[in-house]
């Protein structure tokens, strides 16, 4: 009886153990995603292999690393979340800016954030998509296809 009971008590252990170390681990990237996302993530791929070739030669600094790093995995992270929600093989054009980028973007872009909500159009030709808080704030907007 007594013996069972230990048996019992390592075989959770072993359990528990073995399912923090497989939640540890990233999942592999197999869903089922059409041709257009496929490619999507292949350019994201490129993109960081790049990034990582720049760093290493020393032709950007930390800071532009840290910041384009960031900008591709919330890009990623927010094309995957449309996908999955709509379950379209679509890539809408999105742009993944931090603060002192907007006005680069989309004209006067420092002020017109300040008072705006998510869905919220920007000169019928922007819709903003959210934010991210990551060490700094990026802004996700949508270009707005004109037909």
């Amino acid at each position: 009886m007594r013996l069972r009971f230990v048996i019992g008590i390592l075989l959770l252990v072993l359990l528990r153990s073995i399912s923090s170390v497989a939640a540890s681990r990233p999942l592999p990237q197999t869903e089922d995603f059409g041709p257009e996302v496929k490619s999507f993530l292949d350019l994201m791929r490129h993109e960081e292999d790049e990034l990582e070739f720049q760093i290493k030669h020393n032709e950007i600094t930390r800071r532009e690393y840290t910041r384009s790093k960031l900008e591709i995995t919330i890009h990623r992270q927010t094309v995957l979340e449309l996908v999955r929600a709509t379950g379209k093989d679509y890539v809408p054009e999105l742009h993944v800016v931090a603060l002192s980028e907007i006005d680069q973007l989309i004209e006067n872009g420092s002020s017109v954030i300040k008072n705006i909500k998510r869905g919220d159009t920007i000169k019928d030709k922007w819709r903003f998509m959210g934010s991210v808080h990551k060490g700094e704030t990026f802004y996700i907007f949508e270009r707005l296809r004109s037909n």
